[in-house]
C-alpha cells in the first residue's frame, strides 16, 4: 500500500474528522468503557464518535458522558427504537467532513491500528464501498475465546465454478454473491464504509432479524468490499448476545436468502449467479445429508437415518427460497435501497 497522504496524519487531532464511528448503546454499561477506550486509543485521530443511547436503563450513558471529556465523543439520546434505527440515526449526525462510517458494537474492542489500516485501504481503493478486517472471539472479561474459530468463518468465502462452490482467494474483493449464503463480513465492528456508498445502499432495514447481513449485501451491490486478512477486532461473546439465539438466526437467514434471491439487482448476470449459487448450495447440502442418513441407517440408526435422508431430499427439491420467508411489513426506517 502507498503511504498515507499528508491530510491523513494520524496525530491530526485538531483537524476535521475523516471518519465517524457510530456506537448503538442499549443497556451496555458493562462493556462500553472498554469499547470507547479502544476507539480513543487509535493511532488515527481524525475521528468522531457518535454514541446513540437507544433508551438505556443502566449506567451506560453516564459512562459515555464521563468519557465525553474527549471532544471527539458525542452522546445522542433516543427512545428505544432498536439497533437499526440507532445506527441510522447516528449516521445522520456524522460531520460534513466525514468520508467514512463505521458501526461499532458497544461491546466489541479494536486493536490500536484498526482504523488506520482500514482508512489506508479505502484511500487507495476509490472504487470500493468498504474494507474489512477479521474478528476473533473474546469473552466477557476480554480474554481470547476459541482462538481462530471466527477468522475461519470469515475466511470461508466461495466462488461458483462450473456449478460448484469452491474456496475464494482470501485477498480477492468480496461482492454480494459471496455474502448471499452467509454473512462473512461480520460483526459490523470490522467494516469501514465509504459514506457515499452507505447513502446509496440506503441504511439498515429494521424488517430483518439479520439486519447487518442484509445491509452488507446491499452495500456490496454498490461496490466491492476489500478484505484485510488480519485479526484486529475483539468480537465479544456473552450471555446476552442476540447472535447466540439459534432459532432467531435460522429465521434471519431465511429472510435474507428470500429477499436477496427474489429481488432484482439491476444486473441480469448477477441475478443469474445468485440463482445458480442457491442451487449449488442446496445440491451440496443434499449430498451431505443423504450421505449422513445412509451411514446412520448402515449403523442401525434407521429412524434417525431416514429422517436425515428425507431432509436431504427436501434440500434437493428446494429450487428457490420461498417468498414467504422474506419480511413483508413496511420498512420502519423509511430509507429505501
Amino acid at each position: 500500500m502507498t503511504s498515507q497522504p499528508t491530510d491523513l496524519r494520524p496525530d491530526a487531532r485538531d483537524a476535521q474528522p475523516l471518519v465517524t464511528i457510530v456506537i448503538p448503546l442499549y443497556d451496555g454499561g458493562r462493556f462500553i468503557r472498554q469499547t470507547l477506550e479502544s476507539v480513543l486509543a487509535q493511532g488515527f485521530a481524525r475521528l468522531e464518535v457518535v454514541v446513540v443511547d437507544d433508551g438505556s436503563t443502566d449506567d451506560g450513558p453516564a459512562i459515555v458522558r464521563e468519557l465525553a471529556a474527549d471532544p471527539r465523543v458525542a452522546l445522542v439520546t433516543s427512545p428505544h427504537l432498536g439497533v437499526c434505527e440507532a445506527r441510522n440515526l447516528g449516521a445522520t449526525r456524522a460531520a460534513a467532513s466525514s468520508r467514512y462510517l463505521l458501526f461499532l458494537d458497544a461491546d466489541d474492542v479494536w486493536h490500536p491500528d484498526t482504523l488506520a489500516t482500514l482508512i489506508e485501504v479505502l484511500e487507495n481503493r476509490p472504487d470500493a464501498a468498504g474494507a474489512f478486517v477479521l474478528a476473533d472471539y473474546v469473552d466477557a472479561e476480554g480474554a481470547p475465546l476459541h482462538p481462530g474459530d471466527f477468522p475461519r468463518h470469515m475466511r470461508s468465502r466461495e466462488d461458483l465454478v462450473e456449478g460448484r462452490l469452491v474456496p475464494r482467494d482470501l485477498d480477492a474483493d468480496v461482492g454480494a454473491e459471496h455474502l448471499f449464503l452467509a454473512n462473512l463480513v461480520y460483526p459490523p465492528s470490522c467494516l469501514l464504509i465509504r459514506r457515499s456508498a452507505f447513502d446509496r445502499a440506503g441504511g439498515f432495514d429494521s424488517r430483518f432479524l439479520a439486519e447487518d447481513w442484509e445491509f452488507v449485501v446491499r452495500l456490496a451491490e454498490v461496490g466491492p468490499l476489500v478484505p484485510v486478512d488480519r485479526v484486529m477486532v475483539g468480537y465479544r461473546r456473552h450471555a446476552s448476545n442476540a447472535s447466540g439465539d439459534r432459532a432467531r438466526n435460522v429465521r434471519g437467514a431465511r429472510q435474507v436468502w428470500s429477499a436477496v434471491y427474489h429481488r432484482r439487482s439491476g444486473s441480469p448476470d448477477a441475478d443469474r449467479r445468485i440463482r445458480r449459487i442457491w442451487r449449488a448450495h442446496q445440491a451440496r447440502v443434499a449430498r451431505r445429508k443423504l450421505g449422513e442418513g445412509r451411514a446412520m441407517i448402515a449403523r442401525g440408526q434407521v429412524l434417525a437415518g431416514l429422517a436425515r435422508v428425507t431432509d436431504g431430499m427436501a434440500h434437493a427439491l428446494l429450487r428457490w427460497p420461498p417468498r414467504a420467508w422474506a419480511p413483508h411489513r413496511e420498512r420502519a426506517s423509511g430509507l429505501e435501497s
